[in-house]
């Protein structure tokens, strides 16, 4: 391409939205290479570090966010803007599903806390019930959004094996079927339309071999959108497994999850080389597994086995300080309602992080190391110490990082390769249960399609 060429394209490409920009540069080499060398992108815009964990308890209280000190003055969980509007009435819902940035809540709204666009759903009946809203339904329901490619995203609603299925048909039908047919609405046409995914491979099962438990798959709200692909889990009674969604391709395939009884299924989660999973042995020891495919091969890499009672016992229960995270106070909360949200703040924000003096590296002289401690839990120590009980939060989506947090709030960040834990802070959460948990990185590009 000679000079004036290049020149024409750059002041084309100065004038396109930030999405636009970041999907321009997949078109081929050179204009990759013209978006980088001019420095084009506004990638300031874009979600590229874990500032907070956004999460539910199992009240009717609005989102809460434990963030970086800068974040909470800066973006806030609460979503009252959408009472303003009448058709919502009462508060919209709880978090159901999040993806880079965006939320998708109970009453199928999707939502943008950073720039507080909000864009809602049609109302997609299901078929469990009657008046066509059953309410386990609203589980399965999945983002799929990915803002340095395109600034439109999808919705998927993924059945579950339907409930109603003879004995002798359920012993000999296979699962998941194919063509699987979903519900997937698209910003794009703004409409709910059925698609068909055929399968690659073999079933998990029959009907009866994977039948899930009664309520084994109320609360399956933890899948990972990776290079184009929807991983989406399956918790049943004779093990679990999950379909891997080509969202390009329309096929699908099954994978099973690595070992474990109904309730070691933790999480799935996308961090920095692809889909990961938190199995729960026990009170505070976890296995952390990667997937890893490469080749047509697929398998579950086991990359951690991580005991954490030392790190409490030894160093968390005895020296916990004020840490660079705090929960987000109501004053900061109804401050930041009060005011408008433009792109000035962005710069300022991203100025504020820079100087929170908090850094994600496993050699800072305050991460504890847990390398030699023993990976197996002491049960011993329940007879005379308050019984530990952890859970996972998530994972860093960019560095191979996993929160976990006990349920007198404190919250810890272990880095996989060098088995250091790092000491977050204390997420309040009033000794309520913490219903569902997002690590969330901020998206402020402010063109949230459908969005009012």
């Amino acid at each position: 391409m000679d000079m004036e060429r290049t020149d024409v394209l750059v002041d084309i490409l100065r004038h396109l939205p930030p999405r636009s920009l970041a999907a321009s540069r997949c078109v081929c080499t050179s204009w990759r290479a013209t978006v980088d060398h001019h420095r084009l992108l506004r990638a300031d815009l874009l979600p590229l570090s874990v500032d907070a964990v956004i999460w539910d308890n199992d009240t009717i209280d609005a989102p809460m966010l434990f963030a970086r000190r800068s974040t909470a003055r800066y973006i806030t969980s609460r979503l009252d803007y959408l009472e303003e509007d009448p058709d919502y009435g009462m508060y919209a819902g709880e978090m159901r599903d999040y993806c880079n940035g965006l939320l998708l809540i109970q009453n199928d709204t999707v939502v943008n806390p950073a720039t507080r666009q909000w864009a809602p759903l049609p109302w997609l009946p299901c078929a469990c019930s009657p008046d066509g809203d059953c309410g386990r339904c609203h589980n399965n329901r999945y983002l799929a959004y990915d803002p340095t490619i395109s600034p439109h995203y999808e919705v998927f609603f993924i059945p579950r094996i339907p409930c109603d299925v003879p004995d002798d048909m359920a012993c000999t039908m296979e699962w998941p079927p194919s063509p699987y047919t979903m519900y997937v609405f698209s910003s794009k046409t703004e409409c709910w339309e059925e698609r068909s995914f055929m399968r690659e491979g073999d079933a998990a099962g029959t009907i009866d071999d994977v039948k899930s438990h009664r309520k084994s798959d109320q609360n399956l709200y933890y899948a990972a959108y990776w290079q184009g692909s929807l991983y989406v889990p399956f918790r049943q009674i004779h093990g679990g497994f999950l379909l891997r969604i080509n969202l390009s391709s329309d096929k699908y395939q099954v994978i099973e999850l690595p070992k474990g009884g109904i309730r070691s299924l933790s999480r799935l989660g996308k961090s920095e080389k692809g889909v990961y999973c938190v199995l729960k042995n026990g009170r505070c020891t976890f296995q952390v597994w990667f997937l890893y495919e490469s080749g047509g091969l697929i398998d579950w890499v086991l990359k951690n086995e991580i005991n954490l009672e030392p790190a409490w016992r030894e160093y968390f229960e005895k020296h916990i300080d004020e840490g660079p995270w705090i929960s987000q106070s109501d004053d900061q909360k109804e401050l930041l309602l009060k005011n408008d949200v433009n792109l000035k703040l962005v710069a300022e924000y991203n100025e504020a992080v820079e100087k929170d003096d908090f850094e994600w590296d496993s050699d800072d002289e305050n991460v504890l190391s847990t390398a030699g401690w023993p990976k197996k839990y002491n049960p011993d120590n329940e007879a005379y110490e308050t019984p530990l009980q952890l859970e996972c939060l998530g994972f860093h989506p960019y560095k191979e990082i996993v929160l976990f947090h006990d349920h007198n709030s404190a919250t810890v960040a272990y880095h996989l390769n060098s088995s250091k834990v790092r000491y977050l802070g204390e997420m309040e959460h009033y000794y309520s249960f913490i219903e569902i948990s997002f690590p969330y990185a901020p998206c402020w590009t402010m063109d949230l399609p459908g969005s009012k």
